[in-house]
């Protein structure tokens, strides 16, 4: 019995190791899939890794030959451009994603840093740049590819987390909830395969002193699950984690920093959590939706498929 159970320890051991990076093997999607990347928390004018980042995102963007790219918001820090000319342009972006397979449409999303600077000079950048697509700082799009269709939602979560927890007169409830009722509106005629909400602030998330956003928790999360959206994508916390909240049928994402990180955390509501610099996935097919985590070095550490 002693035996028996020492083997079922040693094996047990095993499994879990393997349920690591080296043991998973996951492989990247097809280059016929209709794939997108998402990245955020990255302008860094090159620095943590930014730009390591950048040119392995460049390599796996050409392996599965993904057609656009969506940002999860803090597309430049500690502050956003003050104009269409402002140097950062050049040092955080455009000088830093130069690959060919970089050169796709850019969905942007606003973040706390670009809130930081000018928001209208980073939707006026849409007219100088072809690959900037950014018409509003809350917008909506849809891509389709070999009969599939991705309806995206572009949110601006910072008018809404600060209008809902500060005094602060630049962020209005009024607006927070003209948001809101707008996201309301687009989601109640979506007809697409697949829904994608992107906005900067993580609903769930196992942050050891953020945590939840609560103010999302309770003003849009009703909204997207009254809707049935697919995947929720946030940023702002430099680490990647999957979160399930028992009572929705959403899956929660944070997308990690396509520079610098924060430690892994978890929690009760935590699927899979890692720190790495990298990126994120979405691959999507007429009967799955998968999301793939890439970090630093290029490899999938974690794979996830909903089915239709």
């Amino acid at each position: 019995m002693k035996k028996i159970l020492v083997f079922f320890v040693i094996n047990l051991i095993a499994f879990l190791t393997c349920f690591s990076v080296t043991c998973q093997n996951i492989q990247l999607p097809p280059k016929s899939e209709f794939n997108f990347i998402v990245i955020g928390d990255h302008g860094r004018n090159g620095y943590y890794q930014q730009q390591e980042v950048a040119d392995m995102m460049a390599e796996v963007a050409t392996d599965i030959n993904a057609r656009f790219y969506v940002t999860a918001g803090d597309n430049f820090q500690i502050r956003g451009p003050q104009s269409t000319q402002d140097p950062l342009w050049m040092s955080s972006f455009e000088n830093i994603y130069t690959h060919p397979s970089s050169l796709f449409n850019w969905y942007p999303t606003l973040g706390n840093h670009d809130h930081a600077g000018n928001v209208q000079a980073q939707i006026d950048y849409s007219q100088i740049s072809r690959r900037w697509v950014m018409p509003a700082n809350y917008y909506t799009l849809v891509e389709e590819r070999n009969d599939v269709s991705v309806r995206l939602v572009i949110l601006d979560t910072q008018p809404i987390w600060m209008a809902f927890n500060s005094d602060n007169s630049e962020y209005t409830v009024k607006d927070a909830e003209a948001q809101l009722a707008w996201a309301d509106s687009v989601l109640s005629v979506s007809v697409e395969d697949w829904v994608v909400v992107v906005g900067h602030h993580p609903i769930y998330s196992a942050h050891p002193t953020r945590g939840n956003t609560k103010e999302l928790v309770e003003h849009l999360n009703p909204i997207l699950n009254r809707h049935k959206v697919d995947f929720y994508i946030g940023g702002h916390d430099h680490i990647f984690q999957h979160m399930k909240d028992p009572k929705s049928k959403i899956d929660y994402f944070v997308n990690t920093a396509g520079s610098q990180v924060s430690p892994k955390a978890t929690n009760d509501m935590t699927i899979f959590a890692a720190s790495s610099p990298g990126f994120s996935i979405c691959s999507a097919t007429k009967t799955g939706l998968s999301i793939y985590f890439i970090n630093i070095d290029g490899k999938a550490i974690y794979h996830y498929l909903r089915d239709k």
